[in-house]
């Protein structure tokens, strides 16, 4: 019996995946769980058109984070003002949450989830590279300087 998966199943296949499975396995336990629908030709067309805008959504969102990339490209440096001691060690530390107010100071949205520290929070006064992923595969790194007030 043919079958098209609506997800993931270990050593049986992918979500949208349309593959053979012995009619009792598939009456008897894939459809009353939810795993599956049998193969027709109207859910085999259904799935084609969910396949193209999955496709469709997934190029807006890989163009709409190119487009986030080349205006974060006109940032040159990321300049946070905070309070340190003579050593240098700040007075609290530097965060995601902190970076992402400089941003929209600078007119930048970003979340939070984009912006991935090297160790942690920043505790000394420096400069450090930050890395800011757009997209899984749009991210780029910039050079975040904390300096005392």
């Amino acid at each position: 019996m043919q079958i098209i998966l609506l997800e993931n199943i270990p050593n049986l296949g992918k979500k949208s995946q349309i593959i053979n499975v012995k009619s009792g396995y598939a009456r008897n336990f894939l459809i009353p769980k939810g795993k599956c629908i049998s193969a027709t030709k109207n859910n085999i067309n259904l799935l084609k058109k969910q396949l193209l805008q999955l496709k469709i959504q997934s190029l807006n969102v890989f163009k709409n984070a190119e487009l986030r990339l080349k205006k974060f490209n006109n940032i040159n440096k990321i300049i946070i003002k905070s309070k340190a001691g003579k050593t240098g060690r700040l007075f609290g530390s530097i965060g995601r949450k902190d970076i992402v107010n400089k941003l929209k100071e600078m007119g930048f949205d970003i979340l939070k989830k984009e912006i991935k520290l090297p160790k942690g929070s920043l505790k000394q006064i420096g400069d450090y590279s930050v890395s800011f992923h757009f997209h899984e595969k749009i991210f780029i790194e910039k050079i975040v300087s904390i300096i005392n007030i």
